[in-house]
């Protein structure tokens, strides 16, 4: 019989690695990824295998609850607290079960266990997630952008409705100012993010972005032509056919951008 897949989410390493060793303990469990926060474990968990979650809920920028309603089938999910006993009392009938920091090791093997005979016996509960899902979603937050320690500028970090996506920005379009808030304008989307169009550009490789006016930045590698306005403006023309306007302030570091000048 194939081995039960678990994987570690935790932002402590000392707790990662008391986990990884209480699981070598454990027959038919087999411990395939273990990652430091909620983004390691996304990426992980939309495509790679995993029967048996380990999920810490408080982590830095990204939670554990957030985690949970950003991958589309989520696994048997053995939930893990330090205090939090607002998410305990959440997850008290909705969760396969939850540990709470300090467990002890019969605590943990008891939870295992359990977890192992429901995997194997194929009587989880989808139902129950969906519920839980539903429940989270009730408590959403507004559309923003996820701050992470990274330097890596080919993504964005956005979290909305609940969950985390994780949005190239090559498959972005342009950008605009909106009040307090700004459009990022991808190909077949558009996501309304409280965040300033300077700290936008911040967070964008600038071989690619440029800004154009007050309040536009575009792709230049979905420019298709430029047209000459009578006031010394540019108007862009993007390949979807909008337009942007480029401003007298702007001209100069589009012609150079452009090589023009």
């Amino acid at each position: 019989m194939n081995p039960i897949k678990a994987v570690i989410v935790d932002d402590e390493k000392t707790a990662r690695e008391g986990l990884k060793s209480l699981l070598t303990e454990v027959v038919e469990v087999e411990l395939v990824k273990s990652c430091k926060d909620g983004m390691e474990a996304i990426e992980y968990l939309q495509q790679g295998p995993c029967d048996l979650l380990f999920l810490d809920i408080q982590m830095p920028a990204i939670s554990g609850f957030e985690v949970l309603k950003s991958i589309k089938s989520p696994p048997a999910t053995i939930f893990i607290t330090a205090f939090d006993e607002f998410a305990v009392q959440a997850f008290e009938h909705h969760a396969l079960d939850y540990l709470l920091k300090p467990f002890t090791n019969t605590r943990f093997f008891e939870s295992v266990d359990r977890a192992k005979s429901m995997i194997r016996s194929q009587k989880i509960q989808n139902a129950t997630l969906h519920q839980l899902l539903e429940y989270l979603q009730q408590h959403d937050q507004p559309t923003e952008l996820v701050s992470t320690n990274t330097t890596d500028k080919s993504r964005l970090v956005i979290r909305s409705s609940g969950k985390i996506i994780l949005l190239n920005t090559a498959d972005i379009r342009w950008i605009e100012a909106y009040d307090y808030y700004i459009r990022i304008h991808c190909h077949d989307k558009t996501y309304v993010i409280r965040e300033s169009l300077k700290g936008i550009q911040e967070k964008l490789p600038i071989e690619i972005f440029i800004r154009v006016h007050k309040s536009a930045i575009v792709n230049t590698s979905n420019i298709k032509s430029l047209e000459h306005l009578q006031n010394s403006e540019y108007m862009i023309n993007l390949n979807d056919g909008t337009q942007v306007k480029v401003s007298r302030s702007y001209k100069a570091d589009v012609d150079r951008f452009l090589g023009i000048i």
